[in-house]
């Protein structure tokens, strides 16, 4: 299963779709119905008469099995729901269909669509290429401890452009200690492994100031990579990639039917009330924020931590306080620390300019 931040914004993204769907309706995420908790509620007036329907969110690397699906049968006739509803993230077993076909029970798969539109930049695709893509890098540090570069939030790019090795006589970051050694990683296409760049001691390592990264002696370099067929851009101008967002596609189980929905017009903030002092992220961008004034019905944001073509953008700026359905509040205690050390750096360089 997915770890909890993953999986609570799933069950936040098919909240927004049937919010977006369900004109009209009121739709709910993480509500109690008589001591059950559901993921998502949809209530809604069809003539005289009210109806609920009741969501189990599954954000699963693998098939849903066939007894979740008879376990919520179960608890949506607990709260007396009109329908119930499971999606997944990973399709579901054999059975799961018929299972939910006897019981008028609704099954979706909730993916990335493949179809990503380049209009608002100009842009179009070109020919895919083949090309070494690195899914995560370990540094190996004397005393034999490892410690994996963070990944979420194009933190990887970030790190891998700003970490130096400092060696006997030259440094080089590691960006291009890897560049150097990329042709030892090629291989056979969609064919990942890890590769070992040992370096020679004392070889000392330089990181960004921001607490992140141990900053000692370090005898090796681990990095998993592979070929695999990349997609091209070509257009007038130059993005980082974070910035083309997939649609999102839902797919009825049982009868095939298939929705696609525009990701930047989902509201995954459902219930998300700007409050002074406190962090908030923008999962579809990959960016984190922290709301530090309100005044009337304009809030006044940092953005602590947005990565760009391996550069940490940092600003402040003001929106309408209606605008906080689009971000999310920040809970995870290491999240928030990490968060708070760029906050009081970039406070301090702001009453300096």
């Amino acid at each position: 299963m997915a770890d909890p931040s993953k999986w609570k914004h799933f069950e936040r993204l098919v909240a927004a779709i049937h919010k977006l769907a369900d004109e009209g309706a009121k739709v709910r995420w993480n509500e109690r119905i008589a001591g059950r908790q559901f993921d998502v509620t949809i209530r809604f007036k069809k003539g005289l008469y009210e109806y609920l329907t009741v969501i189990e969110c599954k954000n699963y690397t693998k098939p849903v099995p066939v007894e979740k699906v008879e376990a919520f049968i179960t608890k949506s006739r607990d709260a007396r729901a009109d329908r119930g509803v499971m999606a997944s993230s990973s399709g579901f077993q054999e059975g799961a269909r018929e299972v939910a076909q006897r019981h008028n029970m609704t099954l979706i798969s909730v993916s990335d669509s493949e179809h990503v539109d380049l209009s608002p930049f100009h842009a179009h695709w070109g020919e895919p290429i083949d090309s070494l893509h690195i899914k995560y890098v370990e540094l190996e540090y004397a005393d034999g401890t490892q410690k994996r570069l963070p990944e979420e939030s194009h933190l990887l790019r970030y790190y891998v452009a700003n970490i130096t090795i400092v060696h006997k006589q030259f440094s080089e970051t590691l960006e291009q200690l890897i560049a150097r050694n990329a042709n030892s990683f090629l291989g056979l296409l969609d064919e990942f492994c890890t590769h070992t760049v040992s370096l020679e001691s004392p070889t000392s390592l330089v990181a960004p100031d921001d607490s992140e990264i141990q900053i000692e002696d370090v005898v090796a370099i681990h990095v998993h990579a592979g070929m695999t067929k990349a997609k091209t851009v070509q257009g007038p101008a130059i993005f980082d990639p974070y910035l083309l967002v997939p649609d999102i596609q839902v797919q009825d189980v049982t009868t095939g039917e298939k929705s696609s929905f525009d990701a930047r017009s989902l509201l995954l903030g459902i219930d998300t009330i700007f409050e002074i002092g406190k962090f908030y992220e923008s999962p579809r961008l990959a960016a984190y924020y922290y709301c530090n004034s309100i005044l009337d019905d304009i809030a006044e944001l940092y953005m602590v931590e947005s990565f760009q073509h391996g550069r940490l953008i940092q600003a402040k700026f003001t929106l309408k306080i209606e605008q906080a359905s689009h971000y999310i509040e920040v809970k995870d205690s290491s999240t928030i620390r990490r968060l708070q050390r760029r906050l009081d750096k970039l406070k301090a360089i702001d009453k300096t300019t």
